[in-house]
């Protein structure tokens, strides 16, 4: 039945990738840390340089700040609220850092002595990475 052995052979392939994955000796997590606070931000970043750690800072912005500030007329439920939305935020930065996975729960921690209202501030959060090429520290 080709249906069937179609089937199979997803399986096969998805049992390979888990086999390369779980083969690897190093794991390690591309971490994402956005601040709406520039001088939480910042003194987020001291914090993790003063432990070692580094990465690199990109300038972000929300959705919203994006739509807001667009000279392009959004869908008229966006074009609406725009009117009255007040526009005084502004762009905040994200920290992308390459980790390896054992350093996640310490780096956690620094932020958290720092950004102390993360949920309401920013968010936080880890990908598995299963490619890297370069210097790592």
């Amino acid at each position: 039945d080709p249906e069937m052995s179609r089937g199979l052979g997803d399986v096969y392939k998805r049992q390979i990738i888990y086999w390369d994955l779980s083969q690897r000796k190093t794991y390690m997590q591309l971490l994402v840390i956005t601040l709406d606070d520039m001088n939480e931000f910042l003194q987020t970043l001291s914090a993790l340089k003063e432990n070692g750690l580094n990465g690199i800072v990109l300038p972000s912005t929300s959705l919203k700040h994006a739509l807001l500030e667009s000279k392009v007329d959004a869908a008229p439920l966006f074009g609406s609220l725009s009117k009255i939305m007040q526009r005084d935020f502004e762009a905040s930065h994200t920290l992308l850092m390459l980790v390896r996975e054992e350093k996640i729960d310490e780096i956690k921690e620094i932020v958290h002595s720092v950004a102390k209202e993360l949920s309401r501030k920013g968010i936080m959060f880890a990908l598995p990475v299963t490619f890297w090429e370069g210097l790592i520290n």
